[in-house]
């Protein structure tokens, strides 16, 4: 039986302003590869799970550059697109630590539902949507609903996470952004959010308030990251905090794409998906906190991800 994770987002390029000088003084960048879907696959083939990335880079020299990267990391590429220009996430901080950030999107937004083979994605496997770049308009959000419903149909285990970024979902985007992340919650089996992510889709301000709203919305799973207090898990109603451990923070970008990626992982070695038990659901968090909190000990979300043989 094969066990794939299909992640379907964002590939694309961090610049990253490196002398604290923000976006309009600062001179000195870093290229870094981002896009959350490719990150959490990256962490899913650190721990040795079999990741698939669906998403468009540009046919220009950072997508080269995305593509190899992704290759090396043993991610199957085969429905990856290189055409147009590769998206760039261009992230500062400035004297004070605000962070800056600027956005050229290039051509993940054109990645169509024809380049997706339905027939390499099995019952058993997994789909995993991130959203930072999926709900906003072009090609690739009717993708998204598109292999939402097919998963539905088919009865494939889906994952989501809403990756709300403030710099891309405008205010005039907001009410649009929540609704289309309330969809893919009622059709989740897993969700992952942040206490903020939870508050803006909710409208509570109470963390199992929130939580209790979301299940009965539909989904069985719900993840609240907390940061260095831990995860909050809640599995049809029944929850616990899991704590992390303690680690020195130097850069916390990717930490939780590292988190999800290593829960799929998990996830996806077990038969039975859908009656997962409470107890079985605890050591899953612990352990991707585990990997979360490895992540944040070092710059660059992809290169900071433990594999395997770091965790044991």
């Amino acid at each position: 039986m094969h066990k794939n994770i299909f992640c379907i987002g964002e590939l694309l390029i961090d610049m990253v302003c490196v002398d604290n000088k923000g976006l309009i003084n600062g001179e000195k960048f870093e290229k870094k590869a981002g896009g959350a879907p490719a990150n959490v696959a990256a962490s899913i083939s650190k721990l040795e799970g079999n990741a698939y990335f669906l998403g468009q880079v540009g046919y220009d020299f950072f997508g080269k550059h995305l593509i190899q990267l992704l290759k090396e990391l043993r991610i199957n590429t085969e429905m990856t697109v290189e055409k147009g220009s590769t998206t760039i996430a261009l992230v500062g901080i400035d004297e004070n630590g605000e962070r800056n950030f600027d956005f050229l999107r290039g051509s993940d937004g054109d990645y169509s539902f024809d380049n997706i083979d339905l027939s390499q994605i099995d019952s058993s496997d997994i789909i995993h949507f991130g959203s930072a770049t999926g709900f906003l308009d072009g090609e690739l959000k009717k993708t998204y609903f598109k292999l939402l419903e097919y998963a539905r149909s088919n009865n494939i285990y889906v994952s989501f996470d809403p990756n709300y970024r403030d710099a891309l979902i405008t205010t005039d985007k907001l009410a649009k952004f929540i609704d289309d992340s309330i969809f893919f919650i009622k059709q989740s089996d897993f969700t992952k959010l942040s206490d903020e992510e939870l508050f803006l889709l909710t409208g509570e301000k109470e963390i199992t308030t929130g939580v209790n709203k979301l299940h009965e919305l539909g989904v069985k799973v719900v993840t609240i990251t907390l940061g260095s207090k831990g995860t909050y898990l809640s599995v049809n109603k029944e929850n616990i905090i899991i704590p992390s451990i303690k680690i020195k923070q130097v850069d916390s970008t990717g930490a939780g794409d590292a988190f999800v990626g290593a829960v799929l992982k998990q996830v996806s070695d077990i038969k039975d998906k859908q009656n997962i038990r409470f107890e079985e659901w605890k050591n899953i968090i612990e352990f991707a906190n585990k990997v979360g909190a490895i992540t944040c000990t070092n710059y660059g979300a992809i290169a900071s991800m433990p594999k395997l043989s770091d965790i044991k």
